[in-house]
């Protein structure tokens, strides 16, 4: 059976998803190992290939970007590899264009005016070497704000937006300071100017004058052309084909009028951006519940699987919040960007594993490649063999006394924990070593006591530096890990609070399960790619690389999307294919894996000969890891590098000098090694040696910045160049 279902051309920019539809009537013996396919192949080339269970009363729902559809047949076949009679009829199919959701503000207004609106600063005809200045505009009858240079205003009036109220009027306090008020909250925003450099700093002071759950509270910027470049949160730039709606985490755009450009980029102080291009409107978010998105689950006898949202941020009356941003006037030029990994990388995946039933037998398969293993250096294969650690984590001890019999009769010995196991004890110092990340898995399998927790945490802190913490068998009874992040780990009132804990032994990186139990981009997948939502439907689902908490910006919450169990299809799911695209979209892919589970059913070991042993397939996935690392494209890395070096990132000051070059300065107190930038123009760094390489026809060079250094980026081409 073949059915053509669509063969169109399409702008390959836009990888719009469509929606198909596939029903029909099936009569076979139950036993037949039929499967329904659909494949597309381009020049002899495969392009798409998923297979589905066949079913008496067969109903397919799915989307399929439309990539694969250009000048292509999509073919729909049943796979009969044993010949079985099979009857098919009543064959219905149909495939359309599917909307994207979006998330911006509901009910945004835009407010043209056509008042007398005066510059401040003044125009004075004395503008220093640029010629030219950012300026705010006030039209004092009706208390509006716009923004714009010498030769007029940019942009229609700014306002603010909390919840669903959307505020215009602005009181002047102060020269520089104006005032935007309503029932729940009073914004100060402080515009800090300096004739001198094209860069102009904005401060920005709340105070909630009611208690507030916070869904939005953004400036609103409404733009008079949409002549944009759009710095992509996929680290791509867009100057032509824009979509409608981008997330830019806290990448950002540029905005060109007459010769030069305003650019608001990497900005510090913001919980995110998105650009409205359709409506040439930035929302500049100080704080939005899907920047930090959270659940919990209430302690409850007689339920399981209920939590709730505790996504949103939560203002007392009387309390305040700051924020604050650059903006930058600028002759049109091209930024370097700000690459998410180091040393030149173009993605990275890190391994995340769960300590659940686990022997020191399988932990050396799965890491040595083979059980008999017990040093590090002698791996044959798994992990270490090809250098990819991994952030393991791991029970600190077991007092209820768990076995992994009751899972597998072959590992009758209890599960594996530090205390009082010094082989296993001895293995993880190793891996350590290694470079791997050792972390807690909670203390236990089950609830456990508070000085237990804190004395787990000591010793983690103590001997492994341990910063990141990973959630385990999180639920609504009182068994269930009550200590956990999503439980009542975060409850000062409950006796399993262990925030106060997590500061005084260091631990900041926490996993956050929300996406993996709220399952908000399980719609938008498209064949068995690794990411969710697929990355190549568009740039408007607010995914942000991390989170900090909504109450404490020290805490910061990493995600996963779902449980990595490949089975016997490691050469499919972790295929040459599917790892592309993870480096295409300059993505970081988290895994949630279980390897050492003392069940083959995880598919990350075999036993050979009443040995334990690395699966081949699973070995060839790491190999083609490592291949892809060897060419700069793939870092393998671990939680506690990756969101250290973010961390680093939120603190390098971009600006630009009076000539238009940017000037970087790291306000670490330590060294920022291989920070990456990459152009679409050559990049040249003054007075100081870098390394460089070609991506993507985009041009990519890295080095390392000294503490309070300063690096000016010169030669940036213009935007007409690109």
């Amino acid at each position: 059976m073949y059915i053509n279902l669509f063969n169109a051309e399409y702008d390959y920019h836009c990888d719009m998803p469509l929606a198909l539809n596939l029903s029909f009537k099936a009569d076979y013996a139950s036993d037949t190992k039929a499967v329904v396919v659909l494949s597309a192949e381009k020049d002899n080339s495969s392009v798409y290939w998923q297979s589905f269970g066949l079913q008496h009363d067969f109903n397919l729902n799915i989307l399929i970007p439309s990539r694969v559809m250009n000048n292509t047949l999509l073919k729909c076949y049943i796979y009969n590899q044993d010949l079985d009679i099979i009857k098919i009829k009543n064959v219905k199919h149909s495939l359309a264009e599917e909307k994207l959701p979006s998330y911006l503000p509901e009910n945004l207004n835009v407010m043209a005016s056509k008042g007398s609106f005066e510059a401040i600063p003044k125009i004075d005809g004395n503008d220093g070497e640029m010629g030219n200045m950012f300026r705010a505009y006030y039209y004092d009858e009706e208390k509006l704000l716009k923004f714009g240079d010498d030769f007029g205003c940019m942009t229609n009036p700014v306002s603010v937006y909390l919840n669903d109220n959307q505020s215009f009027k602005w009181d002047v306090k102060d020269l520089f300071t104006f005032v935007n008020e309503n029932k729940q909250a009073r914004t100060e925003m402080t515009i800090s100017f300096d004739e001198a450099s094209p860069n102009v700093h904005f401060e920005v002071y709340t105070e909630f004058l009611e208690d507030t759950e916070i869904s939005r509270y953004a400036l609103i910027i409404p733009f008079l052309g949409d002549n944009f470049v759009v710095y992509r949160a996929n680290m791509r730039a867009d100057s032509a084909n824009f979509q409608d709606e981008y997330y830019l985490d806290k990448e950002g755009f540029s905005y060109r009028f007459n010769d030069h450009q305003l650019n608001l980029y990497h900005p510090k102080e913001l919980s995110s951006m998105q650009l409205d291009k359709k409506n040439r409107t930035a929302i500049l978010n100080f704080d939005y519940e899907k920047d930090h998105p959270l659940i919990h689950y209430p302690a409850k006898i007689d339920t399981l699987e209920y939590f709730v949202d505790r996504s949103k941020k939560v203002m007392k009356k009387g309390e305040v919040m700051n924020s604050s941003f650059d903006v930058s006037l600028t002759k049109a030029i091209d930024l370097p960007r700000i690459m998410p990994v180091w040393e030149g990388y173009e993605s990275s995946i890190i391994w995340t594993e769960h300590a659940d039933w686990t022997d020191i037998r399988t932990h050396r398969a799965v890491c040595f490649g083979n059980e008999d293993i017990t040093c590090a250096d002698s791996a044959v294969g798994g992990f270490v063999y090809y250098g990819i650690p991994v952030t393991k984590s791991v029970f600190y001890n077991n007092p209820a006394n768990v076995v992994n019999w009751c899972k597998n009769r072959d590992f009758p010995a209890p599960h594996a924990t530090i205390k009082g196991d010094s082989v296993y004890f001895d293995f993880l110092k190793q891996l350590k070593d290694k470079g791997f990340d050792i972390c807690l898995h909670t203390p236990e399998q089950y609830t456990t006591w508070r000085s237990n927790l804190s004395e787990a945490l000591s010793f983690m802190s103590e001997n492994f530096g341990s910063l990141t913490w990973i959630d385990h068998g999180y639920n609504n009874t009182y068994g269930n890990n009550r200590e956990d992040l999503v439980c009542d780990g975060l409850n000062p009132k409950s006796p399993y609070y262990a925030y106060d804990l997590w500061k005084e032994n260091g631990v900041r990186y926490l996993w956050n399960a929300y996406y993996e139990e709220a399952k908000p981009f399980d719609k938008w997948i498209f064949d068995n790619n690794l990411q969710r939502p697929y990355p190549f439907w568009g740039d408007a689902f607010p995914k942000p690389r991390f989170m900090h908490t909504p109450f404490d910006s020290d805490l910061i919450l990493w995600t996963t999307e779902y449980t990595t169990e490949p089975g016997e299809a490691w050469d499919y799911f972790y295929s040459q294919h599917y790892l592309d695209a993870v480096v295409y979209s300059r993505s970081a892919f988290i895994t949630h894996i279980y390897s050492a589970w003392v069940t083959t059913a995880r598919g990350f070991w075999d036993m050979e000969d009443g040995k334990v042993i690395a699966k081949e397939d699973f070995n060839r996935a790491l190999e083609r890891i490592a291949n892809l690392r060897e060419q700069r494209l793939m870092l393998p890395t671990t939680i506690d590098k990756y969101l250290s070096y973010q961390e680093q990132l939120q603190n390098i000051e971009y600006q630009f000098d009076t000539l238009g070059n940017a000037v970087l300065r790291n306000d670490n107190d330590e060294a920022v090694r291989g920070i990456t930038l990459i152009s679409k123009s050559p990049i040249k760094v003054l007075e100081k040696d870098v390394e460089s390489r070609m991506s993507n026809g985009e041009y990519m060079i890295w080095f390392d910045i000294e503490p309070n250094e300063t690096v000016t980026i010169s030669n940036c081409k213009t935007v007409d160049n690109q």
